[in-house]
């Protein structure tokens, strides 16, 4: 876009558009003609090649007559909605105060593609993350917007505070503990306190339940309503489980006590799927992974490791296959098969492409291109299809 010659512009001082409204119609108009041309022309001022054009020039440009523009361009000059640049041509303060912001925000994305460009070379940006999803951590980190009145000075040194508070927080140790169970640090309450404690906490974590802790009664402080514990339960595989909930969930000493909680109430429901719980655990801090975020604190692995054991619940109770059953047909063996094949691509295809809609317009394809068959997704249109190809080639 052609722009005038300044040797300096101040953008401060450019007038808002919105006072169009309080001027008199003819300057109103003249002046929106005024832009439409530009706008035109590709141009923020009043140019033809190296020529500067004249004011007849530019009201036949504009569809003005001679004396129309000369008899308004003083006051619209006067209140700076155009200007002359220093060769004399008329040009848009704001079209080019525009033109300029456009050139800034290009440089600033230039230089942040190349950041990230080098970022991703280097290694210092995982490649599992999207430039977005960084960008939001980032932002996320810098605590936001500042606060009304906040200096940037002030603002940084709230943001440096409140980061080392979270992070001592998140660091800070129990009480101290010593032998037999009793904290060196009386509870002006007479409750007991927490006996539990932790050493190399970059690796594992070691967790006291000595005869002596009252801290854990005998039943689950998260017991469900209508939950009631039937079976004791042994303090050495509650301490067993709880750290190894903290090893694979990689949280804060802060937790600690929480996993014992918790370890005791799933204990408390299934007392031999202590690998079940670890495992759901697992699984979901690698889907948290996934998305670029980690656990902070347990209970957001209850809901998962419910799920889990429910699942496991409802698998102990289905009946047990009858050895006598004669065994179901061919057909209904493949369609089980290609039911549960389809299963597995739609789900694969659904978190690929996270958009609900457009796999429903275009299952057909996608089922295609894997060789299911040509037919509603539902279990009983899967049945019936082959059954007839079954009853096809029984009768060919």
């Amino acid at each position: 876009m052609m722009r005038p010659e300044l040797a300096q512009f101040d953008r401060a001082t450019v007038p808002s558009l919105k006072l169009l409204r309080s001027m008199p119609a003819d300057l109103h108009g003249v002046i929106m003609k005024l832009h439409d041309a530009l706008k035109e022309m590709r141009s923020c001022v009043f140019r033809i090649g190296l020529d500067i054009m004249q004011d007849s020039e530019i009201a036949q440009q504009v569809g003005l007559s001679g004396d129309a523009l000369a008899d308004t361009l003083p006051d619209i000059i006067r209140k700076g909605m155009m200007a002359r640049d220093d060769g004399g041509a008329l040009f848009s303060p704001h079209m080019y105060d525009k033109l300029l912001r456009s050139e800034e925000r290009a440089a600033r994305k230039a230089s942040a593609d190349y950041a990230w460009q080098k970022a991703q070379e280097t290694g210092e940006e995982p490649s599992g993350l999207t430039r977005k999803q960084i960008t939001a951590r980032q932002n996320g980190a810098k605590g936001g917007r500042k606060r009304k009145g906040e200096t940037d000075e002030v603002y940084a040194a709230r943001r440096t505070r409140e980061m080392q508070e979270q992070k001592a927080q998140r660091t800070m140790p129990l009480m101290g503990v010593v032998s037999g169970g009793k904290t060196q640090t009386e509870n002006p309450n007479k409750k007991p306190n927490n006996a539990l404690g932790y050493e190399n906490l970059g690796s594992s974590v070691s967790i006291d339940l000595e005869e002596r802790d009252n801290n854990i009664p005998s039943t689950s402080i998260s017991t469900e309503p209508g939950e009631t514990e039937t079976q004791p339960l042994d303090r050495a595989q509650v301490k067993q489980l709880a750290a190894r909930i903290m090893a694979v969930s990689g949280l804060g000493a802060d937790q600690a006590p929480f996993a014992v909680s918790f370890s005791r109430k799933w204990l408390g429901q299934s007392p031999s799927r202590s690998d079940l719980v670890v495992s759901a655990i697992s699984a979901h801090c690698q889907k948290m992974s996934e998305n670029g975020e980690s656990p902070r604190t347990m209970g957001v692995f209850k809901a998962p490791v419910q799920r889990a054991l429910d699942g496991e619940d409802i698998i102990q109770m289905m009946p047990e296959p009858d050895p006598a059953a004669p065994p179901p047909p061919e057909w209904q063996q493949m369609a089980d098969a290609e039911w549960g094949r389809q299963t597995q691509i739609y789900s694969n295809t659904m978190r690929e492409w996270g958009d609900f809609g457009r796999l429903q317009r275009e299952w057909p394809q996608v089922a295609a291109k894997h060789g299911l068959p040509d037919c509603e997704r539902e279990k009983a249109a899967y049945c019936e299809y082959f059954r007839k190809q079954a009853g096809v080639q029984e009768a060919a």
